[in-house]
């Protein structure tokens, strides 16, 4: 049987339409859903950094409700939190370019705005094994009460220092990736700009 070329546009034509209309309604039926798993994806790795250890997305999504709020007269997005210690203190939003694309993460500090409770950050496309380590959990560990101001009340951030050096000043520095210097740069400047006005 043969058909002819307007038979088969047709018949593509209404295939197309048909395929991208349920992919439509499909990803509109699955969009809350997806939504709810990233917002209890984004508050479990909080917690984990306010101290609540490791918790599902669930449990995450009840948890923060109940001990974090958002802090409204902000231009970055931060929330008030009681960590796991009693000790209330805030969540700073930061966010960066790493070495192929986005780099970001929430950063806990304590009630003195000073000292780092705990990171949790995220990339899109850094390389794993290397880049793709600030997602790790040994490399959040080492920024634990490190401080962003020095002995001398200045702002300066937490400086990502070539292995070994960070003892130079170990307040106000963590190890930095070996392998990966852009993407270590990029957590540096993104920590640098994120909380600098994260202490006022």
């Amino acid at each position: 049987m043969k058909f002819s070329n307007r038979y088969i546009f047709l018949y593509i034509s209404v295939l197309v339409i048909i395929v991208a209309g349920t992919l439509a309604i499909v990803s509109l039926v699955l969009r809350p859903r997806q939504e709810a798993n990233r917002k209890g994806e984004t508050a479990a790795r909080i917690l984990k950094a306010a101290g609540y250890g490791a918790l599902s997305t669930e449990q995450a999504v009840a948890l923060f409700d109940s001990v974090a709020s958002p802090i409204t007269d902000s231009q970055t997005e931060r929330y008030a939190i009681v960590c796991s210690d009693g000790d209330t203190g805030q969540v700073v939003y930061v966010s960066g370019k790493g070495l192929w694309g986005p780099i970001w993460g929430y950063v806990v500090l304590a009630s003195d705005n000073n000292t780092i409770k705990g990171v949790a950050f995220s990339h899109k496309s850094e390389t794993p094994g290397l880049g793709a380590k600030i997602t790790e959990e040994s490399f959040a560990d080492s920024f634990s009460g490190k401080k962003i101001y020095n002995a001398d009340g200045e702002y300066v951030s937490v400086v990502l220092a070539a292995k070994g050096n960070s003892e130079a000043n170990a307040e106000n520095s963590v190890d930095a990736i070996s392998g990966a210097t852009i993407t270590s740069k990029g957590v540096e400047k993104m920590l640098y700009e994120g909380l600098k006005d994260a202490g006022k």
